[in-house]
C-alpha cells in the first residue's frame, strides 16, 4: 500500500467515526477540490469540509461503500466504487424522502511530499441521483448487459407518440362532418 492510498484508508477511518477535526493529519489544509455539478472547483480543507458537512454529510445517513477498483500511481490514488445510503435530509433541493438511493462514483486523488492528500476529483452522476430522489430514476443495469438501454428509451418514446396523435386524431373532427358536441 503507497502512501497515497495509506492517507486515505485513514482519512476513511476518520471521517466514519465523525472525526473531522482531525483529517488535517491525512489531508492538506490547502486542498483542491471538485465535485462536478455539486461544488464545482475549491480550495481549503476548511471548504471542502463545510460544503460535505452541509451537503452530502447532512442528507444522508447509513452510508455504505463499495470499492470496485484501486489503482495507486506513485502519488496518484483513482477509486472505483458504489455509494448507497438513506435519504434523510435536504439534499439537491429536495426534501428527506427516506429512500435509500445508490451511485457509482470514480474518486481521483493526489498526495504531496508530506504524504498527505492534496487534490481530490469526485465523478458521479448527481442526476441520476436526484431521480432515485424522487423515485424517477430509469431502470439501467447494474452489471454488464446486453441490453440498449437508449433504443430502449427511444421505442418507448416512439410508442408513446404513436399513441397520443392517435387519440388526438380519434377526437379531431373528420372532414366534411361539423365538429360534435358533447
Amino acid at each position: 500500500m503507497g502512501t497515497a492510498l495509506q492517507a486515505y484508508r485513514r482519512y476513511r477511518e476518520l471521517a466514519d467515526r465523525g472525526e473531522f477535526g482531525r483529517v488535517g493529519e491525512v489531508l492538506d489544509e490547502n486542498w483542491i477540490e471538485n465535485c462536478p455539478g455539486l461544488t464545482g472547483w475549491t480550495l481549503g480543507l476548511d471548504i471542502a469540509l463545510a460544503n460535505l458537512q452541509a451537503g452530502f454529510g447532512q442528507a444522508f445517513s447509513g452510508l455504505q461503500v463499495t470499492e470496485h477498483e484501486v489503482v495507486e500511481d506513485g502519488g496518484a490514488l483513482v477509486i472505483r466504487g458504489q455509494n448507497s445510503a438513506v435519504h434523510t435530509g435536504r439534499f439537491l433541493g429536495i426534501e428527506p424522502t427516506g429512500r435509500r438511493v445508490s451511485w457509482e462514483y470514480l474518486d481521483m486523488y493526489r498526495a504531496g511530499p508530506d504524504g498527505r492528500l492534496n487534490w481530490h476529483f469526485l465523478a458521479t452522476d448527481w442526476n441520476l441521483v436526484r431521480l432515485q430522489l424522487l423515485g424517477q430514476a430509469p431502470d439501467l443495469p447494474a452489471t454488464p448487459t446486453r441490453r440498449a438501454v437508449q433504443a430502449e428509451l427511444a421505442r418507448q418514446h416512439d410508442q408513446a407518440a404513436a399513441l397520443t396523435r392517435l387519440a388526438r386524431s380519434s377526437r379531431a373532427p373528420r372532414a366534411g362532418r361539423p365538429p360534435t358536441r358533447t
